[in-house]
């Protein structure tokens, strides 16, 4: 029983005291009810212009199609995709939406003359027909300066 009395008496000393009642019965009422105060005009918040979502560059697809595919039309798109960053991070939105379109363009038409051409280059090896086709070049070509 000691045990008991002796930890509600610590539990009680841990608390903090009670706080004493306010003399002025006046003092307690606008303690517990403030007068409504006065809100400020509610304000729009300012407008924030935000840009559109960054297009795009297709860089890296020029860089594979030029290497892989067609050399001058990925040169093209590789200019191209360099523009839209630059366009784009100096606030010209539309101009940057127009380089990446013409990058992708000149990407993918690169691409498609590079497929094009190793398909030409792999029927051409595959019949047998392209030793004769160069031998043909050479002869027409030559003269007896080159020989």
């Amino acid at each position: 029983m000691e045990d008991h009395n002796e930890r509600s008496q610590e539990d009680q000393s841990s608390m903090p005291p009670p706080v004493p009642p306010l003399q002025d019965p006046s003092l307690q009422e606008n303690l517990y009810h403030e007068p409504p105060r006065e809100q400020p005009p509610l304000q729009e918040p300012p407008a924030v212009d935000i840009p559109p979502l960054k297009p795009g560059n297709w860089l890296w697809q020029s860089i594979v199609s030029t290497i892989l595919c067609c050399i001058p039309f990925g040169i093209v798109g590789i200019v191209y995709a360099a523009k839209v960053d630059s366009f784009y991070f100096n606030g010209q939105y539309n101009e940057s939406e127009r380089a990446a379109k013409k990058a992708k363009m000149w990407t993918i038409i690169a691409f498609v003359i590079g497929i094009v051409y190793w398909i030409v280059s792999i029927i051409w090896f595959t019949t047998g027909n392209m030793p004769e086709y160069m031998e043909g070049i050479i002869e027409n070509n030559a003269s007896g300066y080159n020989f």
